[in-house]
C-alpha cells in the first residue's frame, strides 16, 4: 500500500498521465491501468510481467491496448483515483471481464472502512478462487505444517504447561485451583455456576 507521503508528491512525470485498457479479441477479457510513459513502452513492460494480470491477455497474442483518457496529474493520488474510477466503470459495465486483480483508488491510511469495504467485495467475489487456493497450498505444505507444529509443540510444552500451573479462582464458588483444571471445573463441578 502507498504511504500517504509518497501519495502527495508533485512530481512532472503525473502531467502525461494516461489511463489505458487492454482487451483480448479472443476471449473479451479486459485490463485496464495507467502510465506516464508512452502506451507501446508501457505494454512492453506489461510484456515483461508475467505476475501482471495484463498477462493473460498478452500472452495469447490477439488484443489490442487503447487510450481511455490523457489527464494531466500532480500526484500519485489523482493518478490512483484516475484509474480507480475507469476501473470502477468498467467493472460495473462489463463485470468479471475486467480481469484487474486490485481496483485502485482506495487509500486506507484516510479510509479504513473504503479498504475494508473493497475487501469484503473482493472477497465475495473470488472466494472460489481464494478457497481453491487455501486448499491447494495446505496440500502442498502438508509435511512443512506438521514438522512445524511439532518443533512450536517442543519449544513451548514448558511455557504451556507452566500456564497450565498457575493458579486460578472460579467465579463463581471461589474455589481455587490450576488453570488446567478451570475448563473440567465449569462444565461438570462448579455447583455455583448459574445454568444456561
Amino acid at each position: 500500500m502507498q504511504t500517504y507521503s509518497k501519495l502527495d508528491i508533485v512530481d512532472e512525470k503525473y502531467q502525461r498521465t494516461l489511463v489505458y485498457g487492454i482487451i483480448c479479441l479472443i476471449t473479451g477479457e479486459m485490463y485496464v491501468g495507467s502510465t506516464h510513459e508512452t502506451l507501446k513502452r508501457r505494454i512492453v513492460v506489461h510484456i515483461k510481467d508475467r505476475n501482471c494480470r495484463a498477462w493473460q491477455i498478452l500472452e495469447r497474442g490477439n488484443y489490442k491496448a487503447y487510450e481511455i483518457q490523457r489527464w494531466p496529474c500532480n500526484t500519485l493520488r489523482e493518478v490512483l483515483t484516475l484509474e480507480g474510477g475507469w476501473q470502477r466503470a468498467y467493472k460495473a459495465s462489463f463485470g468479471d471481464f475486467l480481469v484487474n486483480e486490485r481496483i485502485e483508488g482506495f487509500f486506507a491510511s484516510e479510509s479504513p472502512e473504503a479498504k475494508q469495504e473493497y475487501n469484503k467485495e473482493y472477497y465475495v467475489e473470488h472466494k472460489d478462487e481464494i478457497q481453491a487456493y487455501g486448499k491447494q497450498y495446505r496440500e502442498g505444505h502438508k509435511e512443512e505444517k506438521k514438522a512445524y507444529d511439532k518443533q512450536y509443540h517442543e519449544e513451548h510444552k514448558e511455557e504451556k504447561g507452566a500456564r497450565r500451573k498457575q493458579p486460578w479462582t472460579c467465579e463463581y464458588c471461589n474455589k481455587t485451583m490450576t488453570t488446567g483444571a478451570k475448563s473440567t471445573h465449569k462444565k461438570k463441578y462448579c455447583k455455583s455456576k448459574p445454568s444456561e
